[in-house]
Order: structure tokens, then sequence, then C-alpha cells
């Protein structure tokens, strides 16, 4: 969520989420609510789409490795961190293979 609410300071442009999970993509259009343990996330990312555009897309599992090694990086360095305008070192070489291409008409 703290990247969401940084997004939405930082440009004025719609927000595409890249998800490679049916589920939390499906929890974050459905209008019911669930009584997961999610569900308080849920709702606050809920809350957070409704003040800007939101681009929701389904990727494959292949093409999720930056955000599936910036998970790493967050569990074995215990931090959170913020990069604007290039990302860490341990993603570099990700970037291209992870490269998700999208029209916007």
């Amino acid at each position: 969520m703290q990247g969401m609410a940084l997004a939405i300071q930082h440009s004025n442009l719609p927000i595409i989420i890249q998800s490679d999970s049916s589920q939390a993509l499906l929890a974050l259009t459905g209008e019911s609510l669930s009584r997961s343990a999610y569900d308080h996330l849920v709702a606050e990312i809920r809350h957070l789409m409704g003040e800007r555009e939101f681009i929701l897309l389904k990727i494959k599992r292949e093409h999720n490795r930056v955000a599936d090694r910036l998970t790493m990086y967050s569990r074995t360095e215990s931090t959170t961190a913020v990069w604007l305008g290039q990302g860490p070192p341990c993603i570099q070489e990700l970037l291209p293979l992870d490269c998700n291409p999208m029209n916007m008409e």
C-alpha cells in the first residue's frame, strides 16, 4: 500500500497493477467482502484505488521476477525501501526480462 500511495503522490497518470495472482486481482475487483485474514488490506487498497484510475492486469508468474526479487530483498534485509528513478542493483538484470508491454488506449 505504501507503493500505491507513493504512485498516487508522484504521478497523475493511471496506475497499473500487475499481479500473477488471479485471486488477488479478483479480491480487488470483487464487490463482496471476504472474511480472510487479509480483508483489511484489500479494503485499504480498494480505498486507494478510489483516488485514481487503476488498471489491474493479470500477468504470467515468469513475468513477475522483479516483484519476487524485491520481496526476497525485503525479507533478507528486514527493511522496506523506495527507489525513485532507478531500482536497486539486485533487480537490474531482471528488468528487461520482466518488461510487460501494454497499449494504453
